[in-house]
């Protein structure tokens, strides 16, 4: 199962941050109860830190309780649970803050008060968007036009998602009865009127009908998504509707939007090279982002420090071999470098098979290999890597050379990847779970290929954010 994140819409910014501003006036509410219209915290001069604090650890714990996961359609009784559970451990954590730091404290009596009144502020909250979310009230109203495998993924998109801010009010079918795929072997069934039934839309086949269309339902957005555009694009019709001021953007453009990632089989050179936006690779890019790699690299490694003897020790204790594993993998620009790793499998372990990927529940990981794997402690070498420079801390996964031959002429765009330095974690490892496939290589390089058109210091330490999740709770791959 794909987990795709994507970016975070306005619509769902706005709830964050509104969120945010209801629990720091529920602390408000909270004093107010409690110590009357006299207390300290309305002179704001003096006590903004202490009103501010309480969103801030909120928000952290609410993050990491899948609380910001807006994707996955849920009953709201789980909502109603979770955030009850993550109420109690922000509060835990308010009460440890406050501890040690006294001069923070809200006051006596205060804390329990204030878990009651934002629990019952949030549930009220999400609440009232998740109607508003069934009632599209949020809604951005597309037409979409367009017909084939494109189109297809795309649909398929939006339908999986419960967090879908776009509603398709007419489906605009510009292909056949069948359509030949690229192999040319068996037709492949059109789907839109499929389509239009499951988005409840309306389903037409007029290309001429486009401005009347968007007009009549007052479109806010038009979508075209056809894999084969020469002859079949209405253009006078979609510069009519640029003219009325209305979007027309790609499909690949929009799929890229709401998917956070890019469908690499259904683009062309032509889509990348002539992008508005992405690939930023500025020399202050390339500066912060190295002073980002030292700095975490850095601290990560003096950390873990005593974590890392641990797992030393206990590789030493369980069998005879090295600790440190040494394999070679492909980095920027094609450039070989040998990566370190904490041994986590039996010595020799491809002597009979030679190079193969590693699977999920692979026989040939030992005992202590399984624990360290599954807390990611074998990755821990690899900040000397970064620190030499031969890789970053966020990046594609770098591969092996007899995998990247393999992949490259198997996979669109699969060389692309080394134009930037792989890392540790990267967009891939945090949005899609394990496989050792072409098909999940193909998937990790749609991400991949996102990441690298849209880096950035803040789209790292995004991912470092998503990470440090998964190594608490799970999730994500290798």
């Amino acid at each position: 199962m794909t987990i795709s994140p994507g970016r975070l819409s306005p619509y769902q910014v706005a709830f964050v941050l509104g969120e945010a501003a209801l629990m720091a006036l529920g602390t408000m509410l909270a004093v107010y109860l409690r110590l009357g219209s006299g207390a300290e915290l309305f002179t704001w001069k003096y006590s903004w830190h202490r009103l501010i604090l309480v969103p801030l650890v909120l928000q952290i714990t609410f993050y990491y309780s899948d609380l910001h996961d807006f994707r996955v359609a849920r009953p709201f009784i789980w909502t109603v649970a979770r955030v009850i559970q993550a109420m109690a451990v922000g509060t835990a954590a308010l009460a440890v803050i406050y501890y040690a730091m006294p001069r923070l404290f809200l006051g006596r009596g205060i804390l329990m008060l204030n878990f009651a009144v934002i629990t019952l502020l949030v549930i009220i909250w999400r609440g009232v968007y998740l109607w508003a979310l069934k009632q599209k009230l949020f809604s951005t109203r597309v037409l979409f036009l367009g017909a084939g495998r494109l189109a297809d993924a795309i649909l398929d998109e939006l339908a999986s998602r419960s967090d879908n801010v776009h509603q398709i009010v007419c489906v605009l079918d510009l292909g056949e009865g069948g359509r030949r795929n690229d192999d040319q072997q068996p037709e492949l069934p059109n789907l839109m009127e499929y389509w239009a039934r499951i988005f409840k839309a309306d389903h037409r086949r007029d290309p001429s009908e486009l401005v009347g269309l968007v007009r009549y339902y007052d479109a806010d957005l038009v979508v075209v998504a056809l894999d084969e555009k020469r002859g079949k694009m209405p253009l006078e019709e979609m510069l009519r509707c640029r003219m009325l001021g209305i979007p027309v953007i790609t499909g690949e453009d929009f799929f890229e939007n709401i998917a956070g990632r890019i469908l690499a089989e259904y683009i062309k050179h032509s889509w990348l090279v002539f992008s508005p936006s992405g690939f930023n690779y500025t020399p202050f890019h390339r500066f912060s982002k190295r002073v980002f790699d030292l700095t975490v690299s850095g601290l990560g490694l003096i950390l873990s420090s005593p974590l890392a003897l641990l797992t030393a020790l206990a590789i030493r204790l369980e069998s005879k071999g090295p600790i440190i594993y040494r394999q070679e993998r492909v980095g920027q620009y094609g450039r070989v470098f040998t990566m370190l790793k904490f041994r986590s499998m039996v010595v020799e372990a491809e002597e009979g098979t030679g190079p193969v990927w590693a699977q999920e529940d692979d026989p040939r990981v030992t005992r202590v290999g399984r624990v360290i794997r599954k807390l990611r402690l074998d990755e821990i070498p690899q900040m000397w890597n970064v620190l030499r420079g031969d890789m970053s801390f966020v990046g594609p996964r770098p591969e092996r050379p007899l995998f990247v031959e393999h992949l490259t002429k198997k996979l669109p765009f699969y060389a692309e990847r080394h134009n930037v330095k792989p890392g540790i974690t990267g967009w891939a490892q945090v949005c899609f779970p394990y496989g050792s496939s072409d098909a999940a290589a193909l998937e990790k390089l749609n991400y991949d290929l996102y990441y690298i058109k849209h880096a950035s210091l803040s789209t790292d330490l995004t991912i470092l954010a998503q990470t440090f999740k998964i190594l608490l709770f799970g999730g994500g791959g290798r």
